[in-house]
């Protein structure tokens, strides 16, 4: 038997038909229909993504009769699913049916809990107006407006144009029983319906038809043109008032307004470090849910949580179910859907590990990684890819993408889609070895200079070349991964000796691995690459080059950790502002009783704030000046405390410095080789140099 004929669907036939990235909107082309329906059918509804539907839909059918509908966020690392949790929970709501006639329910694999909410929704919904279901993200479209934005969701989502006074003029004709007749007309007369509404002012076959249809209201062409502009202009904003108006307008069914579902992808996202946005998604949110009712339910999603950020944290009031998934569901949805297998292949599958047992459970054993007793009963599901060098890649892949932008699920699923590929028509026995993990990701870490060029080039010339050349790129590769996991995670205790590299290059479970690890002692240790310490093989790089290469890797890495950032800079500017108010105080009185100041950070004020001198300071990167003078002047003369608003100004200079004043510090406490230790390179000096300059400015 060979690996090809194990598997319920054969890898080499199965195709990742979303690349392992959810995209949520409200497309209904026949490409994405396929998409969906290929989500649907490997949507993984347990754990975490299970309890996530479940509570979503418990808390909306509890909520459904009340005055408002509290809104969800969903957060957690890139990849973990929240968009893909999401696009199932928006196709499962309406129970969309597909051209073949089957419906999301019926094609997804749902618990009976999950199945008893969704036939409540149904019920509910026959109640009021039906159901609906919308989803996109903000940053699609009308960046400048997140009311129009929404709209813009809102109006996909009912099959409506999206610009805003196309939308509302296609709701009048419909409104006035005209749309079919006044289309027909633009149509027989040779024109493209969609084409003439994108540009409905100037569109000479629709202003004849609506001329024809309604002469009374349009006499002429060029009158036709004028009414149209001054009936639906042309618009950047809309206020909260006509924005709930027209989302009731395009749902309401017979005038009643349908159990409805507004799905907003990334919002973390599209938010960023703008507070003003935050505040335009926390207004819109809110003025739908108190205007609307208990009917319509927002879901918010982030990679973090709502209370992450000072801008994620105005929403905290507006999104009071939240929802943080993790990846303890990723092991699950990798065996459900990539490495399910036949029935009656697991007792060959399990009887073969069970025969090999002795050499699986020597690989890494001193390791914290290492072979343990409740690995045996997952031997079959993980297959051909054994327990341990899961452990090894999971660990291996946090160290290499600090950031989290290389997901953790997506990457897994993609990437173990690929590798088992690589081993079908190999015996049954055949194990996926640990090196894959470099050669499928050398190419990005190269770029994100987290591997050195040399290295890069010299293991994959190697690998065009004979059986030993191979086998030494291999044993260099896994020497890079290892050295970085040690020198990140010392607690696992792995090191890059003979044994270790062997164990993780450990191909064919039916043959001896003896002639392996005979067979590297000899190529290790006359590798240009490598240098021996001890019993460790380390690679060999030029001093100036690792001191380079730390320091922009240091550098993406904090680039990409906008809170850390934030907290940085939040924090310098309480200390700079407390130190300077701590020199000053006020007589007060005849009597002239000295009075201290004291600062506040907070967003808002304390409650003795009328019997003490607040000196209040916000700044322009959680509030804008003219909300901070509004507030004093609502408090009046008379009030005692001093509003203090610190202007945001030359705001990507000052990330810049702040980059470059963290990068000798921690958290990164990198240690390096005693080589480079006794060495003071110019690249040495160059940071310190460059972190006087700027604690100097």
């Amino acid at each position: 038997m060979i690996n090809q004929d194990i598997y319920l669907t054969s890898p080499s036939s199965r195709k990742l038909v979303n690349e392992g990235v959810a995209s949520v909107n409200d497309d209904k082309t026949q490409e994405a229909l396929n998409v969906l329906r290929y989500e649907l059918e490997t949507f993984v509804c347990d754990g975490q993504y299970e309890k996530g539907v479940e509570d979503i839909l418990d808390t909306y059918l509890k909520n459904v009769d009340q005055a408002q509908q509290p809104a969800v966020w969903i957060s957690g690392f890139y990849g973990s699913g929240k968009s893909h949790l999401v696009k199932m929970l928006r196709a499962l709501w309406t129970d969309l049916i597909f051209p073949d006639g089957a419906t999301s329910r019926g094609i997804a694999k749902l618990p009976q809990n999950v199945k008893d909410l969704l036939a409540e929704l149904t019920t509910q919904g026959k109640r009021h107006g039906g159901l609906h279901a919308a989803s996109g993200t903000l940053g699609a479209g009308a960046s400048g407006s997140v009311r129009l934005a929404l709209l813009r969701i809102v109006f996909k989502s009912v099959g409506l144009p999206e610009q805003y006074p196309v939308a509302r003029f296609v709701m009048w004709l419909r409104s006035e029983g005209i749309y079919e007749q006044v289309q027909r007309h633009v149509e027989n007369n040779g024109h493209d319906w969609d084409e003439e509404l994108d540009n409905f002012y100037v569109a000479e076959g629709l202003h004849e038809a609506l001329c024809e249809v309604k002469p009374n209201l349009f006499s002429s062409p060029v009158s036709c043109v004028e009414t149209l502009n001054n009936l639906y202009p042309y618009v950047q904003d809309v206020s909260s008032d006509d924005m709930i108006k027209t989302i009731k307008a395009a749902l309401s069914n017979n005038g009643k307004f349908p159990l409805t579902l507004i799905v907003l992808d990334e919002v973390q996202q599209y938010i960023g470090e703008d507070s003003q946005r935050s505040i335009d998604v926390q207004e819109a949110v809110e003025a739908c849910c108190k205007n609307i009712g208990g009917k319509l339910l927002f879901i918010g999603t982030g990679q973090t949580a709502v209370t992450g950020t000072s801008n994620l944290k105005k929403l905290e009031g507006r999104f009071t179910v939240r929802i943080e998934l993790s990846d303890a569901d990723v092991d699950a949805v990798i065996r459900q859907v990539i490495l399910a297998k036949k029935a009656e292949s697991l007792p060959k599958i399990e009887q073969t590990l069970q025969q090999n047992l002795g050499e699986i459970s020597r690989h890494l054993a001193e390791s914290k990684i290492g072979h343990r007793q409740d690995d045996i009963q997952f031997f079959a599901q993980d297959y051909p890819i054994l327990p341990v060098r899961r452990r090894f890649w999971e660990n291996t892949l946090r160290v290499l993408d600090q950031t989290g932008t290389d997901s953790q699920l997506r990457n897994q699923l993609s990437m173990i889609h690929k590798c088992i590929q690589s081993n079908l028509d190999k015996p049954l026995g055949s194990v996926i070895p640990a090196d894959y993990l470099y050669f499928d990701g050398a190419d990005k870490l190269l770029q994100s200079r987290v591997l050195p060029r040399k290295v890069h080039e010299k293991t994959f010339s190697w690998m065009k070349g004979n059986d030993e050349q191979q086998l030494l790129a291999r044993a260099c590769g896994l020497a890079f991964l290892v050295g970085k996991l040690q020198a990140e995670n010392k607690e696992i205790g792995i090191k890059a000796n003979l044994e270790t590299l062997a164990d993780l290059m450990v191909e064919d479970l039916n043959q001896s691995s003896s002639a392996l690890r005979t067979k590297l002692a000899g190529l290790l240790d006359n590798c240009e690459l490598l240098m021996k310490v001890g019993d460790e093989y380390r690679i060999q790089t030029e001093e100036s080059q690792a001191w380079n290469d730390a320091y922009l890797r240091h550098r993406n890495t904090l680039a990409n950790e906008a809170h850390r950032l934030e907290t940085e800079r939040t924090d310098r500017i309480r200390k700079k502002f407390s130190e300077r108010v701590k020199k000053f105080s006020v007589n007060h009185g005849q009597s002239n009783v000295p009075r201290a100041l004291s600062a506040l950070f907070d967003a808002s004020l304390p409650g003795d704030a009328d019997s003490k001198i607040y000196v209040w300071v916000r700044d322009g990167w959680s509030i804008d000046e003219n909300s901070v003078r509004v507030d004093a002047r609502q408090a009046g003369n008379t009030a005692s405390t001093i509003y203090v608003h610190i202007p945001k100004r030359s705001a990507d200079d000052l990330r810049h410095h702040l980059i470059d004043l963290k990068l000798p510090l921690p958290p990164w406490k990198k240690k390096l080789t005693g080589y480079a230790r006794r060495q003071r390179s110019p690249c040495r000096h160059a940071n310190r140099s460059r972190h006087r300059r700027v604690k100097s400015e």
